[in-house]
């Protein structure tokens, strides 16, 4: 297995990469995420990469810009019926951050939004996923994404992140507005429902 490539940016186009390497150039797929990380200037750069067989198509080479990228990629492929293409797809649009939250949450709305997944995609994602996402992995970062270690120990919070995701709501929002209310640890599921809906009604 290929674990990572170190090279020179060569192009960059379509959801594609090449990097040369010693004279070799190597194309890849990344995810619309990771080919927004990469520095502009053709600099020196190390992709982590995966090689993957399909009986169609042959050997293809997919690249990311860190492991834990990559890591979220075997697991979404390993969610029945998702391919290589879908799970592309939700890491273009979605962080491995925002993917733990909205598994958490049951949040399928935000994952159908990834090109050529749908709803029962979404759904089985989560389905599959749920048992195998840990919260306590996510990174603290100002999206209001290290809250989300609170509702490991807040069930009131987690049901109100249930509720809003459910209405529609992005679950790194809902996090976000919960976060800016005073003495949130302490209110029952109505009046924190009630205060969450405030902050984002006046977003």
């Amino acid at each position: 297995m290929i674990s990572f490539i170190d090279g020179y940016i060569e192009e960059v186009y379509d959801g594609m990469i090449v990097i040369d390497h010693d004279g070799m150039g190597f194309e890849m797929t990344m995810s619309g995420n990771s080919i927004s990380k990469l520095p502009s200037d053709h600099s020196q750069v190390r992709i982590y990469t995966l090689l993957n067989f399909n009986e169609n198509s042959g050997l293809s080479l997919y690249g990311f810009y860190d492991r834990e990228e990559r890591d979220f990629f075997t697991l979404l492929t390993s969610v029945s019926k998702v391919g290589p293409k879908a799970a592309m797809g939700v890491l273009s649009v979605m962080t491995p951050d925002e993917l733990r939250l909205s598994v958490i949450a049951g949040d399928s709305k935000s994952i159908s939004k990834a090109p050529g997944v749908g709803t029962k995609m979404a759904d089985r994602i989560i389905l599959e996923l749920k048992d195998k996402i840990d919260v306590t992995d996510l990174a603290a970062g100002d999206d209001g994404s290290s809250e989300a270690v609170e509702l490991t120990q807040s069930s009131v919070k987690n049901d109100v992140l249930i509720a809003l995701t459910g209405m529609g709501f992005a679950g790194r929002d809902v996090l976000s507005a919960m976060k800016k209310i005073d003495g949130a640890e302490d209110m029952d599921l109505d009046t924190l429902l009630g205060e969450t809906l405030r902050v984002l009604g006046s977003k």
